[in-house]
């Protein structure tokens, strides 16, 4: 009996170890990947010639663009790839939003001559536009117009040029939100072109349709997080599916251009194309640019009872089987 069970030790035991492995290889891929997206913070980091790695991490951590806890898989990161020698000297403007894979990518190209904008999650095209003019507008010698920007996104010849795998008129919906490094000399057209590509690049080789893109808007601004946009998309489908008004406050605003817009019965009763509340089916365009978290939660719904839903003034989320019960969360979260 001992001996059947020394022989049971060294596979438990390289099990456990390769369980382990596993554990820790996934760790550091989301540790390196991890992006704080909401932080549009810029952060100003020196690095002068000769420093050593340590002084350059130690950089990092000071000015909070890395948290101490991954310094040792970033370390590990350098010396796997080889990169602790290629990372240059100079001064850069960096976002606190920027993923450590990323930062160090910029380290050692020198892209310190590039203007770093954010682009939020869910916002319009028009909002797009205005940041990134200015952000752009302080450097001389800048050319972008949001103009001639908006203009781009209506033009069918452009449109066609960027290669999407669907036929659009519109480009609201795909002007990925993410944060890039703009060249200080770029106009409406190139920055157009990296944003479609990011937008290309992140849905990768799944198929889409435009409606997919239409509903992953609507679950952007519906939305607050990735434990409620997969149960909201699930409720938007079923309804749409099922012939129902699709009565999301999100679509009343998209005409209005402010988000914050108090929404009232008039609002409703307007009759216009993105009125959900008088209109059965979609919007005739996405009414922002979802985040690849809506655009997934469109395509992997979770499956629910439920066909009404509110979020009460903290954000927590309440879901209801029947008119019912949707205005009892109604009338005890939001009044």
């Amino acid at each position: 009996m001992k001996n059947k069970s020394l022989k049971k030790i060294p596979i438990f035991i390289i099990l456990s170890l390769f369980i382990l492995l596993a554990l820790l290889k996934l760790d550091y891929d989301r540790t390196l990947s991890k992006k704080d997206t909401l932080n549009n913070e810029m952060i100003t980091l020196e690095i002068t010639e000769g420093e050593s790695v340590s002084d350059i991490l130690q950089s990092l951590l000071d000015t909070k663009l890395m948290d101490k806890k991954h310094v040792y898989y970033t370390k590990i990161y350098l010396r796997i790839n080889d990169l602790s020698t290629k990372l240059q000297a100079g001064v850069y403007e960096l976002p606190k939003s920027l993923s450590i894979v990323e930062i160090i990518d910029i380290l050692q190209n020198g892209r310190n001559q590039d203007v770093w904008i954010s682009i939020p999650e869910g916002l319009r095209k028009d909002e797009i536009a205005i940041i990134i003019e200015k952000e752009l507008s302080i450097y001389e010698g800048s050319t972008f117009s949001s103009s001639e920007f908006l203009s781009l996104t209506i033009n069918k010849e452009f449109i066609n040029s960027l290669e999407l795998n669907i036929q659009i008129d519109n480009l609201e919906g795909f002007l990925f939100p993410d944060s890039y490094a703009f060249p200080r000399d770029i106009d409406a057209k190139g920055a157009i072109e990296i944003l479609v590509e990011n937008f290309k690049t992140k849905i990768g080789n799944n198929e889409y349709t435009y409606e997919d893109i239409i509903f992953a808007s609507i679950v952007e601004r519906e939305g607050y997080n990735g434990n409620d946009r997969p149960i909201i998309a699930g409720i938007i489908l079923k309804r749409y599916n099922e012939g129902w008004l699709l009565q999301t406050d999100a679509t009343l605003l998209y005409p209005v251009k402010d988000w914050k817009h108090v929404i009232t019965q008039q609002d409703k009763n307007d009759d216009n194309p993105y009125n959900t509340y008088k209109k059965i089916g979609l919007p005739p365009t996405p009414i922002c640019n979802p985040g690849l978290q809506s655009i997934q939660a469109v395509w992997n719904p979770t499956s629910t009872n439920y066909y009404y839903y509110i979020h009460d003034t903290d954000g927590n989320p309440h879901y209801g089987r029947t008119l019912e019960e949707h205005n009892k969360n109604v009338n005890t979260y939001l009044r």
